[in-house]
C-alpha cells in the first residue's frame, strides 16, 4: 500500500483509471487519470507507449497525458512498486484509452468554476489555499447523456492516513491469526486499499449523471489536505456553508483523542469529503456555461531540474525509485540545456558519507529531465505540472501578504520566511491567457515538492560534515557562512551549488557549505 504496509490485505473500494479522448478537426488528445500515488516520467513514457500501440493509425501522434490523484491508499507506484501489479495497471490504462477512442461521439461541452473549501486546508506556512473548483462536462449531442465530467480540485487524498480501522469491522482477530501477525503487527493500519474521497466523488457523480468521471488534483502543496480539516454531519440545519466554519450544534462524524473532534479520522470523513465535493460539482454543473473548443493545442516544454533530494539519488542507483529505470543527467554550467547535459543513464558512483556508512552508492547524474504541458481549448486550458505545487505558486500571494502581520498567514512565523522575505519567482496562472485553467499537479511526472528557495531550510548535521575533518555547523554559522547552527537556507544552497563563482569565493569553506546543502535534505 502506498504510504502504508507492504502487506496490503483489505480492499475498501475500487481503484480506478479513467481515459477521456477528445478530437476536433484532426487535433487529438487523450487524458488518463489514475487514482494512485504517482507516476514518474520513465513510467509515464511506457504507459503512453503501451496505450498508443492499441490505437488506430489516425491517433498515432495524439498526445496522451497521464496524471495521478496522489492517492495515499492505493497500490504503491514508486519507491519499489510491485512490478507484476504495475504491468496489470498499465494494461488497464491502455485498455481504457482504447475504449475511449473507440467510443468517440459528437459532444457538447460545458464549463464552470467556483470555490470549495470543505474537507481541505493548507497545513504548511504560509497558509495560502487555492480553493478553486473547476468542472468540464461533455454531453452526447445525440442523446444528451453525460459522456464524461472532468473535475479539478486541490487536496491530498489521505483522509484516513495513519488511522487504524476498528478491529471488529476489519475482522482483525481472524485476519491476524491467518496472517501470523502478533503484538503491534496485528493491525489494519496501512494495510487497506481505498480510492479515498476521489472514489466517493466518482461514485456520487456517476450515480446522478452516468458516463465517466476524471479527477485531476491541482495545487497539493506539501501538506494541503484533509488531516486537519474540520468536517461534520452535514444536514439542512448544519450546512457546508463556507466549508471552514463548523455550524453551531453540528455533530462530529467520529470520536477520537484529538482536541478538535471535527478532525477525527474515519471512513465517514472520507465519505463526507467526497460527497460534499460531488455536491459542489453538481451545483456548478447546474449553472455551467457552454464551452467552445476553438482548438486542441498542446504545447510541451521540457526542462532539466537538479535532484536536490539525495534519497532520490540513492533510490535511482538502487533502481527502486519507480517501476522502470530513469535516465539521469550530469550537467556542466547553467542554465541546463541539451548542449551541456550528458545522459549518464543508470550509472552509479560512491558517496563519501553514505557509502562507507551504509554501503549505498548514488546515481552518477544529479539532474532529471521533466516537462510542463499546456492544453489550450481557447478560453479554457489545462496546465500539467510535474510535482506537488503549493497554492501560492499557482494563484500568487494575497495582496496584503507583505504588509499583514506574519501571523495572518503563518502558524509558525519564526520557522519560515515571511512578508517580503518570502519571495516566489511568479505564479503559473500569470503565464496563461484564458478565463479558466485546470491546474494538474503530478501531471506526466512527479519530481517532488515545489517550494520557493526563499523558504527552504536544510538541516545542518554533523553527519553532513563527517568527511571534512575540522568543519562544524557551529563554526560555519558563527562566521555567517550558513544562516544558523542548525540549518542552511535554500538561497544559500542554490548559490553554492549552481554559482561556481560564489562557491570559489568561499575558499576553503566552500566544500563544507556545499556538503551541508548536499546532505541536508536527507538528514532533515
Amino acid at each position: 500500500v502506498g504510504n502504508g504496509n507492504s502487506d496490503g490485505s483489505w480492499v475498501h473500494d475500487d481503484i480506478r483509471a479513467t481515459a477521456v479522448a477528445l478530437e476536433r478537426e484532426q487535433q487529438r488528445v487523450v487524458f488518463i487519470t489514475s487514482n494512485t500515488y504517482m507516476h514518474l516520467k520513465a513510467d509515464v513514457d511506457v504507459i503512453v507507449e503501451r496505450a498508443r500501440a492499441t490505437l488506430p493509425a489516425a491517433w498515432a501522434e495524439a498526445e496522451i497525458l497521464v496524471s495521478s490523484s496522489h492517492n495515499h491508499h492505493g497500490p504503491e507506484t514508486a519507491f519499489g512498486p510491485n512490478g507484476e501489479w504495475y504491468e496489470l495497471a498499465v494494461q488497464e490504462m491502455a485498455d481504457a484509452v482504447n475504449e475511449a477512442v473507440a467510443n468517440l461521439e459528437p459532444a457538447r461541452a460545458r464549463v464552470a468554476t467556483g470555490e470549495h473549501d470543505y474537507g481541505s486546508v493548507d497545513q504548511r506556512d504560509p497558509r495560502v489555499y487555492d480553493n478553486r473548483l473547476n468542472v468540464m462536462a461533455f454531453d452526447s449531442v445525440a442523446s444528451g447523456d453525460s459522456i464524461a465530467i472532468l473535475v479539478q480540485w486541490n487536496s491530498h487524498p489521505e483522509v484516513t492516513l495513519g488511522w487504524e480501522p476498528p478491529a471488529e469491522a476489519a475482522g482483525l482477530e481472524e485476519a491476524c491469526a491467518i496472517k501470523g501477525w502478533e503484538g503491534s503487527k496485528c493491525t489494519a493500519e496501512g494495510r487497506y486499499f481505498t480510492g479515498d474521497f476521489v472514489s466517493v466523488l466518482e461514485t456520487r457523480l456517476k450515480a446522478v449523471h452516468g458516463g465517466e468521471v476524471a479527477f485531476f488534483n491541482g495545487a497539493l502543496g506539501v501538506l494541503t489536505g484533509p488531516l486537519h480539516a474540520s468536517t461534520w454531519r452535514v444536514d439542512d440545519e448544519h450546512p457546508v456553508g463556507d466549508g471552514k466554519t463548523v455550524p453551531e450544534g453540528a455533530q462530529p462524524l467520529a470520536q477520537c483523542d484529538k482536541s478538535n473532534q471535527y478532525e477525527c479520522q474515519s471512513f465517514a470523513k472520507t465519505e463526507s469529503t467526497g460527497t460534499e465535493l460531488a455536491n459542489a460539482v453538481q451545483a456548478l454543473l447546474e449553472g455551467a456555461d457552454p464551452m467552445g473548443l476553438d482548438a486542441i493545442d498542446v504545447r510541451k516544454e521540457e526542462f532539466y531540474s537538479r535532484v536536490t533530494n539525495l534519497g532520490f539519488r540513492v533510490l535511482l542507483a538502487e533502481g527502486e525509485l519507480g517501476w522502470k529505470p530513469m535516465q539521469v543527467y550530469s550537467c556542466d554550467g547553467k542554465p541546463f540545456t541539451d548542449d551541456n547535459c550528458v545522459n549518464t543513464g543508470t550509472q552509479t558512483e560512491p558517496d563519501p558519507v553514505l557509502t562507507p556508512l551504509l554501503g549505498y552508492e548514488v546515481a552518477k547524474g544529479d539532474v532529471l529531465k521533466t516537462r510542463v504541458i499546456h492544453v489550450d481549448f481557447g478560453d479554457v486550458g489545462m496546465l500539467f505540472l510535474p510535482g506537488e505545487v503549493s497554492s501560492e505558486l499557482v494563484i500568487g500571494l494575497p495582496e496584503d501578504f507583505n504588509t499583514a502581520p506574519p501571523e495572518k498567514y503563518n502558524a509558525n512565523p519564526d520557522e519560515h520566511a515571511t512578508g517580503a522575505d518570502y519571495v516566489i519567482p511568479g505564479h503559473y496562472l500569470e503565464l496563461v491567457d484564458e478565463a479558466i485553467t485546470f491546474t494538474v499537479g503530478l501531471g506526466t511526472d512527479e519530481v517532488g515538492y515545489f517550494v520557493p528557495a526563499s523558504d527552504y531550510r536544510l538541516q545542518c548535521h554533523p553527519l553532513s560534515l563527517s568527511a571534512l575533518p575540522g568543519a562544524s555547523c557551529e563554526d560555519l554559522a558563527a562566521r555567517g557562512l550558513i544562516e544558523s547552527p542548525t540549518w542552511v537556507g535554500g538561497l544559500t544552497c542554490q548559490k553554492v551549488t549552481d554559482d561556481q563563482q560564489f562557491f570559489e569565493s568561499l575558499g576553503a569553506d566552500g566544500p563544507a557549505v556545499r556538503a551541508v546543502c548536499y546532505y541536508g535534505q536527507m538528514v532533515g
